[in-house]
C-alpha cells in the first residue's frame, strides 16, 4: 500500500499527539508545555472547525509517519486569511523516504484551497529548509513565505 497524505480523523488523535510528543527540544522549553488533555481538546477543536486550520497526516499500513498542522489567521492588510505551518514532524525512522515533502506539498494545495494569500512557517528546522526552498519559500527574517 502507497504512503498516502489526508486530512486527520479523531481516530488518528493518539498517534498525531504520540508524533508531537517528539518535537526537537528547542520546542519544548517550559513556556510551550502544554498537557495531553489541553492538546487533546485543541485536536478536537481544529477537527471539529476547519476555518480555524487543518490536521494533515503521512500514512503507511495504518502507521502515521508524520503531521503537519496549519492555521487560518486572518489580516487587513492582505483582505483575507492566509496560512501558517504551526507543527510539522517526521517520524525519524521515516525521514528520506519522502515524507516531509508529500506533507508540505498537501499543505501547499489545502492553503490554496482556502484561498489563502500565502503560507508562512516561523524559524524552520535545518531539516526542513531544503523542503521549502525547493517549494519556492523564501527567507522572510522572522518567518518564510510562500506567495499562493
Amino acid at each position: 500500500m502507497p504512503l498516502v497524505v489526508r486530512k486527520a480523523s479523531l481516530s488518528d488523535k493518539e498517534q498525531v499527539l504520540e508524533l508531537f510528543s517528539r518535537l526537537p527540544s528547542r520546542h519544548r522549553t517550559d513556556e510551550y508545555k502544554v498537557d495531553q488533555t489541553i492538546s487533546s481538546s485543541i485536536y478536537h477543536k481544529i477537527l471539529e472547525n476547519p476555518v480555524l486550520g487543518v490536521v494533515l497526516v503521512a500514512e503507511l499500513d495504518s502507521k502515521l509517519l508524520g503531521v503537519i498542522t496549519l492555521s487560518y489567521p486572518v489580516a487587513i492588510r492582505s483582505g483575507g486569511h492566509y496560512a501558517r505551518i504551526e507543527e510539522y514532524i517526521v517520524d525519524e525512522d521515516s525521514r528520506g523516504m519522502g515524507v516531509g515533502g508529500k506533507l508540505l506539498d498537501e499543505a501547499i494545495k489545502e492553503a490554496r484551497s482556502m484561498s489563502c494569500f500565502d503560507l508562512q512557517v516561523n524559524n524552520p528546522s535545518d531539516l526542513g529548509k531544503p523542503l521549502y526552498l525547493k517549494r519556492g519559500f523564501h527567507d522572510g527574517g522572522e518567518y518564510w513565505r510562500l506567495k499562493l
